[in-house]
C-alpha cells in the first residue's frame, strides 16, 4: 500500500471523526441484579447475552454512551451467578457503511472494585453512531465466555472535548481527551486528560511517558493566568494538572506535549475551548 493512499485513507477517516451525529439509545433488555446492589454513582445502561452468560452494562458517566470520556462498569454472570474474580475484556468496533471500520480507547482489562461491586474502567467515544456508522460490542470473561457483536449507541455529550493529530515526524496517530473539567469555573480547576496512541486505528495503546506542558489564555482579552500546573502522569495514559481560569469568559487551554524529548504535537500546538462560568 503506498504512502500516499495511507495518508487519503487517514484523512478520509479523520473527517468522519469529525463529522459526528445523532443516534437513538439502543433497548435495554436488562434482568436487575437485587443482591448484589452497584455503587450509586453508577447508573445501569443494558445488559447483553447468549446461552449462559450475561453482562450488564453501568456508566458512571450519564444515563446513555457519550462522545468522548466514559466511566462505565460490567457484572458478569455465568449461569446466573456473579463473577467478581479475574478480569472482564470489553471490545467496541464501529462499522461504516463506506470506508474501514475502526476502534477506540478502551481499558485493555476491566478489574473487579469492591467499592462498586462491578469490573471498572473506562471507554473514549471518538464518534456518535448513525444508520451508516454503528457501534458494536464483543465482551469476553477470563479470557472465554464471550458474547459478540452487541449494537449499542453513542450520543453527544456536554462539555466532551478531543483531539486527534498525526505526531510530528511519526506515523502515530494521537489521541487526547479531556476528563475533566467539563464545567470550567473561575479559579483553579483540576485538568484531567488521557492520552492513546494508534498505528492502525483499531488498537489504542495509553501512553505513560509524556511530558506536558500547558497554557492558558483568554482571546477576548488578550491574556493568560499564572498559578497553572503542567499536567503529571497518573498511569493508565491519564494525566493531571491545573488551570487556572481568573474570570467569566471563554478561555483557550493550550497543551503542548513530549515523548522522549521531542515534541509530538505540531507548533502552534492545539487548544480546547471552556466557557467558564
Amino acid at each position: 500500500m503506498s504512502i500516499n493512499f495511507k495518508n487519503a485513507m487517514r484523512k478520509i477517516l479523520f473527517t468522519a471523526l469529525m463529522a459526528l451525529l445523532f443516534y437513538s439509545c439502543s433497548k435495554d433488555n436488562s434482568v436487575n441484579s437485587v443482591n448484589n446492589p452497584v455503587n450509586s454513582d453508577y447508573i445501569k445502561l443494558f445488559s447483553v447475552d447468549t446461552t449462559g452468560v450475561r453482562y450488564e452494562v453501568y456508566s458512571r458517566t450519564g444515563s446513555s454512551f457519550f462522545v468522548g470520556y466514559n466511566e462505565i462498569g460490567l457484572k458478569v454472570f455465568i449461569n446466573d451467578a456473579e463473577q467478581k474474580t479475574g478480569y472482564v475484556n470489553f471490545t467496541p468496533v464501529m462499522y461504516h457503511a463506506v470506508g474501514p471500520g475502526h476502534g477506540t480507547p478502551v481499558s485493555p482489562k476491566f478489574y473487579y472494585s469492591d467499592s462498586t461491586g462491578l469490573f471498572t474502567g473506562y471507554v473514549s467515544y471518538i464518534m456518535l453512531s448513525d444508520t451508516t456508522s454503528r457501534w458494536f460490542g464483543d465482551y469476553g470473561y477470563n479470557g472465554g465466555n464471550f458474547v459478540r457483536h452487541k449494537e449499542f449507541s453513542v450520543i453527544p455529550g456536554t462539555g466532551n472535548q478531543m483531539h486527534f493529530w498525526l505526531g510530528e515526524g511519526s506515523s502515530l496517530l494521537y489521541l487526547l481527551t479531556v476528563v475533566a473539567p467539563k464545567n470550567a469555573s473561575i479559579g483553579l480547576n483540576d485538568y484531567k486528560c488521557i492520552l492513546h496512541s494508534t498505528a492502525d486505528q483499531y488498537i489504542y495503546n495509553e501512553v505513560d511517558s509524556a511530558k506536558m506542558f500547558i497554557k492558558s489564555w483568554m482571546p477576548s482579552h488578550g491574556h493568560g493566568s499564572s498559578s497553572n500546573v503542567n499536567p503529571f502522569s497518573l498511569g493508565n495514559g491519564m494525566y493531571k494538572g491545573v488551570a487556572n481560569f481568573t474570570m467569566a469568559g471563554q478561555w483557550y487551554l493550550y497543551d503542548s506535549i513530549t515523548v522522549n524529548g521531542s515534541f509530538i504535537t505540531p507548533n502552534p500546538t492545539f487548544y480546547f475551548v471552556f466557557d467558564v462560568q
